[in-house]
């Protein structure tokens, strides 16, 4: 008898348009309006890095309180109130007249919506309705970013007037939330179905890991050193990543590249963690924490190799094992979790790890620029740089599967 078509590709592709274009007008479209912004409103490069990096730390910060919310209300209604928040801050924004409505608008409102509706929310769909095919369901949900990424520059450039593109935003936040109501559903248990599409009857692999491990409770997972060594994993990979894309473009520049070879530097590199993310599918078939320890190393030894980018073919190389390891290893920390602990804790589990290390990777660009300030050069921030990425894959490399857990949720 064939089985009915599995919902879960319907959900998969709900959850990779909303964190896509949910996140990425934003991040993206914040730094190609700013020179815009900061003409009207008479903005200093100071206040526009600062509405950027307030709006960073709340849209990851908020991690916690949203994987709570999930646990108690769910996705659907989660994800809505965050594209609500969303859209009257790009609204705000877009009325804007001085630096204060600027942190209320986006910084505030938009960095609270965001991290509601996207970071937590549609990893969680992803690894609630697969298992087998987990990675690979992750990694497109994060592809979506870069891809529609891409493609917010100049479709910012050709809308024109800043106060409009922020009100284009608005009404494409209105629409994810009408997708969220419509297509979003919690686990497939609410459709009758179960993980991966396999039916009902069969025992399947999940059945096999939970009769093996068990579903972990937050707070018990909270407590191993497992979760411990997975936030070390965390910040490997957030800090190089958050502290190149703010200082490669002045060490470019420093190392006597044009504009638009920059330019096209860190455009390499975006689509290259566009293409780790696909690859971080390789967890479905190897050891998820072995692929995170390989890519945490390349992205580490690339952000070492930046220091050597005076000739144009090692810059490719760097920016390349840079995009790679990232890409890769963003897909694969939500993958560990999900494998070591289960389904029902992974939206606390992960909302608390995105709180912490966005919280300290986040003064990552800032600790290079001093470093920078004092010494005159990127030697030790990259290299440092660097040795958090190789002792991140360490972390990664000693990581083993917790076992059953302490006290198994019903």
């Amino acid at each position: 008898m064939r089985r009915p078509f599995f919902y879960g590709w319907i959900v998969l592709g709900a959850g990779a348009a909303c964190y896509g274009f949910g996140i990425s007008p934003a991040y993206y479209g914040w730094g190609v309006l700013a020179p815009a912004i900061a003409g009207d409103l008479g903005l200093d490069r100071g206040e526009v890095g600062g509405v950027f990096g307030l709006f960073n730390v709340l849209s990851q910060c908020v991690g916690f309180l949203v994987g709570i919310s999930i646990a108690r209300f769910g996705l659907r209604p989660v994800m809505v109130a965050g594209f609500g928040l969303t859209a009257l801050g790009m609204l705000h924004l877009a009325g804007a007249e001085s630096v204060v409505d600027c942190y209320v608008g986006f910084s505030l409102l938009a960095g609270l919506g965001v991290g509601g509706s996207t970071l937590v929310p549609c990893q969680t769909l992803a690894q609630n309705w697969f298992l087998r095919r987990r990675a690979l369901a992750i990694g497109l949900t994060f592809t979506a970013g870069a891809i529609v990424g891409a493609g917010v520059p100049p479709a910012a450039v050709a809308i024109g007037d800043w106060r409009e593109a922020w009100r284009v935003a608005a009404g494409l936040a209105t629409v994810l939330a009408l997708v969220a109501v419509l297509l979003v559903r919690d686990t497939p248990e609410q459709v009758g179905q179960v993980r991966d599409g396999a039916a009902p009857e069969w025992p399947s692999a999940e059945a096999a890991l939970r009769a093996a491990a068990g579903e972990w409770r937050a707070a018990h997972a909270v407590r191993t050193p497992q979760f411990a060594l997975l936030l070390g994993c965390g910040l490997a990979y957030a800090m190089p990543w958050s502290a190149l894309v703010t200082h490669l473009p002045l060490h470019f520049d420093d190392a006597g590249y044009a504009t638009a070879a920059v330019a096209g530097f860190i455009s390499a590199m975006v689509l290259c963690s566009s293409g780790g993310r696909l690859l971080g599918a390789a967890g479905d078939w190897l050891p998820p924490q072995y692929v995170l320890a390989g890519a945490l190393a390349v992205e580490g030894l690339g952000a070492g190799l930046v220091l050597a980018a005076e000739q144009p073919a090692v810059a490719g190389v760097a920016v390349t094992l840079v995009g790679l390891g990232f890409g890769v290893a963003y897909t694969s920390v939500p993958v560990v979790f999900s494998h070591f602990f289960g389904r029902r804790s992974f939206s606390v589990t992960a909302g608390v790890r995105l709180t912490l290390t966005g919280a300290v990777a986040s003064l990552a660009p800032w600790l290079s620029g001093e470093l920078f300030d004092a010494t005159g050069s990127y030697t030790a921030p990259f290299l440092g740089l660097m040795a958090v990425g190789l002792a991140g894959a360490a972390c990664a490399a000693a990581l083993r599967h917790p076992g059953a857990p302490p006290v198994p949720m019903a």
